[in-house]
């Protein structure tokens, strides 16, 4: 429900899947809050609805870094109208473009060359596309649960279920003190397959009166991943930047 899209960056520079471990723990048993309090208030945090709205349409630069391999990926990203475009560089790859036209999600790189992708790929594309997914609820959401007080990575929390539309279950972690959210763990669908990401928001930053993460740490494959965003800008968009690559076009017969 509220998507961050570095999950999807990420595991679509993957690869190969392996599994990883959620760092959470069961604590004392107390009165749970219902879960659409516990993301209410998570929007009140971030700066409420109205702040959240401006953040809509908006371009990102940042970097992804492997610090066990000693690689930084750089990745610039696009956001407007429920539709995303981000292209990274990966050292000894080449280059990856991801994106998401409002019906279409494609990915490109220089192993598996362009794919249409659909099914949970589609549907995860879909949500991570659009930065108001907290604000429609009704287009991501089956049902919430408020599954338990718990500590995740060291910072105690709220855990509340999300279960999609289209039969998808994963957690977000809310930090009982601030009210922000402290991580997440889902499965990402990728073409090499299914990729578990645990995910941990480490920094906030301001922009446009609402906070964004601006630093966040993964973890996927057995190895850590750290995003940071260097550059943020809240601006409007040409839909020229959100069409459909010539090959992705090819491939459903547009030429």
């Amino acid at each position: 429900m509220t998507t961050v899209h570095r999950w999807c960056l990420a595991a679509a520079a993957l690869l190969v899947a392996a599994p990883a471990h959620l760092a959470a723990q069961a604590a004392p048993a107390a009165v749970l809050p219902p879960a659409r309090a516990v993301v209410a208030r998570f929007v009140e945090a971030i700066g409420g609805r109205e702040a959240v709205e401006r953040t809509g349409s908006r371009w990102e630069r940042g970097r992804m870094e492997m610090p066990s391999a000693g690689i930084t990926m750089r990745y610039e990203a696009y956001f407007g109208s429920g539709r995303q475009v981000t292209r990274s560089e990966m050292p000894g790859l080449g280059v990856i473009r991801t994106g998401f036209d409002g019906q279409v999600a494609w990915l490109i790189n220089p192993v598996s060359g362009p794919l249409v992708l659909d099914g949970v790929a589609l549907r995860q594309a879909q949500q991570a596309a659009d930065p108001l997914d907290l604000l429609h609820p009704d287009r991501y959401v089956a049902a919430l649960e408020t599954a338990a007080d718990t500590v995740f990575d060291g910072v105690r929390c709220y855990r509340v279920r999300i279960t999609t539309p289209w039969d998808e279950r994963y957690d977000e972690f809310f930090d009982r003190e601030s009210g922000l959210l402290a991580g997440g763990i889902r499965t990402q669908v990728t073409p090499q397959g299914r990729v578990e990401v645990i995910l941990r928001i480490v920094e906030w930053r301001t922009v446009a009166g609402a906070r964004l993460p601006a630093v966040t740490r993964s973890r996927m494959m057995g190895r850590d991943f750290i995003t940071t965003v260097d550059s943020t800008e809240v601006r409007s968009l040409s839909d020229t930047i959100f069409a459909l690559p010539p090959e992705i076009r090819a491939l459903r017969g547009g030429g």
